[in-house]
């Protein structure tokens, strides 16, 4: 296995879902996912700015989740037939959410035929988990998962700790204070369940020079809001 870690071409990809999904949580405050997520942190993530939102999209990490540690849904996933033809003449509705999944599935699905470290380090997904995905051609995997609107979920949404240290510290001023929140709240989707060699993967996560991202090097919509 290739151990390098994520390239910034790949943390700027890991940005942009982020970027999008945040902005689906902050625009749908009744929506599904968000209230997967801790009651007493909602209101926050509806509040964001979109500095905050530049900020906390910057972790070397997907802040949704593809279920992928979920491997009976995804026995199912891989083992369906398609139910749809994507180029049938009946149009698919796709929304929002259905082309941050689409989008989310291709950046991994490549990510993991060229570097699955990289992958298991931005989603922890497992090296069979990444195996599996890379055995897929984009337009079968595109298929099966047209169907499955269940597939996004928020990164570890049961941890309170996890979501107070990104909306707190995680959206700091001080780079400094922002970046070691980012790499703690990595560590927590690293060690949120038992991989295989696991203790090896986190450790060189620890190892990585894992590089970042400014604010200032993707311009804000808005004009800088004060936090």
């Amino acid at each position: 296995m290739d151990f390098t870690g994520p390239e910034p071409a790949d943390l700027a990809d890991v940005q942009s879902l982020n970027i999008a999904f945040l902005e689906y949580l902050r625009a749908t405050p009744d929506g599904q996912l968000l209230q997967a997520l801790p009651a007493s942190l909602r209101p926050a993530v509806v509040a964001l700015t979109d500095r905050q939102v530049q900020r906390l999209a910057a972790v070397p990490f997907l802040l949704l989740s593809l279920r992928e540690t979920d491997h009976l849904y995804w026995a199912r996933l891989f083992d369906d037939r398609p139910t749809r033809d994507l180029f049938a003449s009946a149009p698919v509705v796709v929304d929002e959410l259905g082309r941050i999944a689409a989008a989310a599935l291709g950046f991994l699905w490549q990510l993991s035929r060229r570097n699955p470290y990289s992958t298991r380090l931005v989603c922890a997904g497992s090296l069979d988990w990444c195996e599996q995905l890379a055995g897929c051609t984009l337009m079968r995997l595109l298929q099966r998962a047209v169907d499955h609107r269940d597939l996004i979920e928020p990164r570890c949404p049961g941890s309170a700790d996890f979501w107070h240290r990104l909306l707190g510290a995680g959206l700091s001023s001080e780079p400094e204070v922002r970046r070691a929140a980012h790499l703690c709240a990595m560590q927590t989707v690293l060690t949120s369940r038992e991989l295989m060699s696991g203790v090896r993967l986190r450790a060189a996560a620890c190892r990585s020079a894992v590089p970042t991202m400014s604010v200032g090097e993707k311009p804000i919509r808005q004009k800088d809001e004060q936090t």
